[in-house]
């Protein structure tokens, strides 16, 4: 329904406005979305962290990364799958401001990781995956967690 929508319109936009030497993708109408979803990523998490600062939370040593995290910070203050979320976005943060676009290299896993593990698919709680090696940010923006269409 939506996600059919948004697919027929991004392939008219594709056939439309690319030029024929270009590769046929969001990416070649200036969208590129692993960029553009690894900046709301970190800037969510900045404002989180600014947010504990400002407040002055207690910065709790983490019992998995060791170091005083988002989800250590604000455990005490999650309910339901909000604390799995923090996790996760704590590990994708990490993946974002030091790999490129969400590609995960052998060092990125050197330190511990919260959720996601190397060479192990890892469902989201915002509908996305961590394929083990790559977080597909395709994923979250057009829904190909459907088994209709699988982009990753």
């Amino acid at each position: 329904m939506i996600h059919d929508f948004i697919d027929t319109i991004r392939k008219n936009a594709i056939e439309k406005y690319v030029p024929v030497s270009m590769p046929a993708s969001v990416g070649s109408l200036g969208f590129d979305a692993p960029i553009w979803v690894g900046l709301g990523i970190v800037g969510l998490w900045a404002a989180l962290d600014a947010f504990a600062e400002r407040a002055k939370l207690n910065r709790i040593k983490c019992a998995i990364c060791e170091g005083k995290c988002i989800p250590s910070t604000f455990a005490g203050y999650t309910q339901g799958n909000e604390g799995q979320a923090l996790q996760e976005l704590e590990d994708l943060r990490h993946l974002y401001a030091h790999n490129y676009a969400g590609d995960a290299d052998q060092k990125y896993f050197e330190r511990k990781r919260h959720v996601i593990k190397f060479g192990v698919v890892t469902p989201l709680t915002c509908d996305a995956s961590f394929n083990g090696h790559k977080y597909c940010s395709i994923c979250l923006i057009f829904g190909c967690m459907r088994k209709k269409w699988k982009a990753c």
